[in-house]
């Protein structure tokens, strides 16, 4: 069902998108099957965040599901009891999305993108749309000090793929 709306409220709901590219030197395929596993994800958040629940976890994700746990922020501080739905996995696009939630943070939707530059690299990109009320811009500023992290991360993830 599409609803039309006669005025614009865009402004009464803060949103901040965070965009971010890396190159990484691994192939496309090396890195969109590790973007669809939680140990790669641990991997690459370790110390920033702590996601209890999927410790130990071996399956890849799995379009459809929701995991729900308590996040820590740097492995200690608890900050939310998170909400991760994966609404998208498609293999041809080399695309992971998902609608996540927890604590302050209403929406924080974040998408993957792993595109082929060659045989033995490819473009990894983040992109985050985040609405958590008039904490937003906060928000904002720890999740792209968040994501430049953890590309780095992935950067050094992609060369160990690589010897």
């Amino acid at each position: 069902m599409r609803v039309e709306l006669s005025e614009d409220y865009s402004h009464s709901i803060p949103m901040d998108v965070i965009d971010r590219s890396t190159t990484l030197e691994a192939s496309a395929d090396a890195i969109w099957a590790a973007v669809k596993t939680p140990a790669a994800f641990q991997k690459v958040t370790r110390g920033l965040i702590t996601f209890p629940i999927l410790r130990g976890r071996e399956s890849a994700w799995n379009e459809g599901e929701t995991v729900v746990g308590w996040v820590f922020l740097f492995g200690f501080l608890p900050f939310s009891r998170h909400h991760l739905h994966i609404t998208e996995i498609d293999d041809a696009a080399r695309l992971l999305r998902s609608e996540e939630k927890g604590g302050i943070v209403r929406g924080w939707n974040h998408q993957i993108f792993v595109t082929p530059i060659d045989q033995f690299r490819c473009t990894y990109r983040d992109r985050i749309e985040i609405s958590a009320g008039i904490v937003t811009p906060l928000i904002g500023l720890y999740a792209r000090w968040f994501y430049r992290m953890r590309q780095r991360r992935w950067r050094s993830y992609a060369k160990e793929m690589n010897p």
